[in-house]
């Protein structure tokens, strides 16, 4: 089977298993990791397979699914547990200290350490004990 097929053949399975068609967009052309993009990484290779028929029939995919799931309702991917936070030069690098100290990915402190402070935000407040003096009174 030729490249341009098995691209197809994945896609279409892509497109079975979605829940938006911004799903099966996102899953077909997402920069980071999209089908298409890490199949064809460079933009002369990407023009080349957009005059492919198989290209055509993962456009008429997306169609389907505009039809399928709505234009308005199907355009709310679900989320993918990822966002981007500018943070500053300064703190960056203090982050990936502590991560390499630890042993850990920055990704991994950072999720630790939003998890930690949303526990602590979340938990039931603990009774404040009475200092001595307060007890005696």
């Amino acid at each position: 089977m030729s490249k341009e097929g098995e691209i197809l053949k994945q896609a279409i399975e892509i497109a079975r298993s979605v829940e938006s068609w911004a799903d099966l967009s996102n899953a077909l052309y997402n920069a980071e990791d999209g089908l298409l993009t890490r199949t064809f990484p460079t933009r002369a290779e990407r023009e080349r397979f957009t005059k492919t028929k198989e290209y055509a029939q993962i456009r008429d995919l997306i169609s389907d699914a505009v039809e399928r799931f709505g234009l308005v309702e199907g355009a709310t991917p679900k989320k993918s547990g990822k966002f981007v936070v500018r943070v500053p030069q300064s703190l960056h690098a203090a982050l990936e200290r502590e991560a390499n100290s630890e042993g850990v990915s920055l990704n991994q402190l950072v999720v630790t350490k939003l998890a930690v402070q949303l526990h602590v935000a979340t938990s039931k407040p603990k009774p404040r004990r009475k200092a001595p003096a307060e007890r005696r009174r």
